[in-house]
């Protein structure tokens, strides 16, 4: 059994804007789609969908969807043109094909674009040429989700209890590779609040770990028993010691905090201790490292 199968992620979409006649039935099914599932994706036109809503509505929900856009320019179609123009104005990556050389607008020449031809041989072209540059376009795109959700959420923490300050201090994400910051601690028991940065929602957060070097320290949730210690296989890791929080997070709309509090029982006592915050979001994670500075109330 290959890796393909025992994968249960989800594969990455790819979009296709072209014209819907009968000439491009071969480029598009021969060329684009198993270019597609040469590298793992899977390739859909809007004609081949069911939905309910009107077709541009549908064509915008897909572009905004897809992890990468292939569009073929040739012809000058104006609604490729201009469906071309909505995907840019996204951010999304777009891949340009066409026949002829000519067919690609001056403003768009400095863009990736593949000049497969017309000859006999242009479905083998494109294939060729299109394999490379759609490996290239998914990993590109996983690699600008990332910073993107980065960009979306932070993560504050505070000590609270009856000599803590109240004070939130940012922990910037571990691959911004900022100064990881000191939270002073004293009463046994730190807020962490996630803040939603960006106009999209956040889904629910189902799992979320804490590991430490410190392995006196037994973190809990108020008013529950400690949370379960986790086997941790990166034993070379700094931080070796792995606790599963057992919190689920709601979803956070556009501009939401949600927050939760771990207590802290038997810490290290006047010793600077190190931290991580995982957080999984959708198919990735975020870590977040801080340090810890205990010391008796």
């Amino acid at each position: 059994m290959n890796d393909e199968t025992l994968s249960t992620a989800p594969k990455p979409f790819v979009f296709v804007l072209m014209p819907f006649a009968e000439d491009f039935d071969d480029i598009y099914k021969l060329g684009i789609k198993e270019a597609a599932k040469e590298v793992g994706a899977y390739a859909e036109r809007v004609d081949e969908q069911i939905f309910t809503e009107g077709i541009l509505e549908r064509i915008f929900n897909q572009i905004n969807k897809a992890d990468v856009i292939v569009a073929d320019m040739t012809g000058r179609n104006p609604n490729v043109f201009y469906e071309v123009g909505y995907a840019h104005a996204l951010g999304k990556i777009v891949l340009l094909l066409t026949q002829k050389v000519d067919d690609i607008p001056f403003d768009l020449k400095h863009k990736q674009h593949i000049i497969y031809g017309n000859s006999g041989s242009k479905i083998q072209n494109l294939r060729s040429e299109l394999d490379p540059k759609l490996n290239w376009a998914i990993n590109e795109s996983k690699r600008k989700e990332k910073e993107d959700s980065s960009r979306r959420i932070s993560v504050s923490i505070s000590s609270i209890g009856r000599n803590s300050t109240n004070e939130f201090i940012e922990i910037p994400e571990d691959c911004l590779s900022k100064p990881i910051p000191i939270i002073n601690h004293s009463d046994h028991a730190l807020s962490f609040q996630l803040h939603n940065n960006s106009l999209q929602e956040i889904p629910d957060i189902t799992h979320i770990y804490i590991f430490t070097d410190d392995p006196e320290v037994r973190p809990r949730i108020p008013g529950r028993s400690a949370f379960k210690l986790i086997h941790n296989p990166n034993f070379s890791d700094k931080l070796p010691v792995k606790y599963r929080v057992p919190a689920i997070v709601p979803s956070i709309p556009a501009n939401a905090v949600e927050t939760f509090d771990v207590h802290f029982s038997n810490p290290t006592e006047n010793e600077v201790r190190n931290y991580k915050l995982r957080i999984h979001i959708s198919n990735t994670y975020y870590d977040f490292s801080f340090k810890v500075l205990y010391s008796s109330p």
